[in-house]
């Protein structure tokens, strides 16, 4: 669900024309019918806020009063719901119906890290999600100081009946050509963090395989040649090193398997079926008249008994304000 309100606004591609005493606006380069709707209100820069009546098409539209001033070229926000207008057009009610209650109650809106894991060095692992009924869910993983110290959502995906499972990559080498040495059967990485003894696994990265080595197969470090930027590997633990007679593609690692993998957990938005707000909220707007002219007020009313929010994501937590 989302908490529309003052702050809840977005940005008008274009820019627009308004004339004193008129109700028409004029875009230039603008989309009005696919980024605007009647009953919403575009704001200007300096804050005045015109409600939309009617759009006639992309560059053309007519507000519901005319305009206070000419302004020529300028580029303006919307609102991103259309407002409620009470008598006289002095206030405005920002809500959300029926439908919105349960918007994005099918949508992967946040994953969050549950274990941030060890040796994740170079390239950030891939993130997969399975199962909960839905699919399309895609998100890119940050690392920092040998950990996976977050997930962001890059694609929300749709009809998911529960929070999917989320598969953090484990730790890995990517090993270019120039990195493998068939003279001595070394493999070079700066600061690899491998020991004697630990598992991996080779992987060809889709490419040719360093000859010698086998797609999906596990080896071991060995202490034989292992340098803070330099190991090799064997077919056994603590055996002989593999015989590497070609140095495969640009797109080669090694996984580590022995390493603490960073685990993580997928939230759906609210609504029905997510976790958090299932009661609509609404944003009075008043504008002020006689004394108060000129002046514009804003009251939270919620149908709700506690609320919060991040100020960040309506979809997931309303804001407070």
């Amino acid at each position: 669900m989302a908490l529309w309100g003052n702050k809840d606004t977005k940005s008008v591609t274009g820019t627009v024309t308004i004339t004193s005493g008129s109700t028409a606006v004029t875009g230039s380069s603008t989309l009005f019918t696919t980024e605007l709707a009647p009953g919403q209100r575009i704001v200007t820069s300096g804050g005045v806020q015109y409600q939309i009546a009617s759009i006639t098409d992309a560059t053309n539209l007519v507000l519901t009063e005319n305009a206070a001033a000419t302004l020529t070229g300028v580029t303006v926000t919307a609102n991103e719901k259309p407002a409620y207008l009470n008598s006289g057009d002095t206030a405005a009610t920002f809500g959300v119906d029926v439908t919105e209650q349960t918007a994005g109650s099918d949508n992967v809106t946040n994953v969050s890290v549950a274990t941030e894991g060890t040796r994740y060095l170079g390239t950030a692992p891939a993130v997969t999600f399975s199962g909960g009924g839905g699919s399309g869910a895609a998100a890119t993983a940050t690392i920092s100081g040998g950990a996976v110290t977050a997930i962001a959502v890059t694609n929300v995906g749709s009809a998911y009946t529960s929070a999917p499972t989320v598969s953090v990559a484990k730790p890995a080498r990517i090993i270019p050509t120039t990195g493998v040495t068939i003279a001595t059967d070394t493999i070079a990485y700066t600061a690899h963090g491998l020991n004697a003894g630990d598992v991996v696994k080779y992987f060809t990265g889709g490419g040719t395989a360093a000859t010698g080595l086998t797609n999906n197969t596990t080896y071991y470090v060995i202490a034989s040649g292992l340098t803070a930027n330099a190991f090799k590997v064997s077919a056994t633990d603590a055996g002989t090193a593999v015989d590497i007679t070609g140095t495969g593609n640009n797109l080669q690692y090694f996984e580590i398997q022995s390493a603490d993998q960073a685990t993580a957990v997928a939230s759906l938005g609210a609504g029905a079926g997510g976790a958090h707000i299932t009661h609509a909220g609404w944003v009075l707007q008043t504008v002020g008249t006689g004394g108060r002219a000129g002046r514009v007020s804003f009251e939270t009313l919620v149908a709700m008994k506690t609320i919060s929010g991040d100020a960040a994501d309506d979809l997931v937590l309303p804001d407070a304000s």
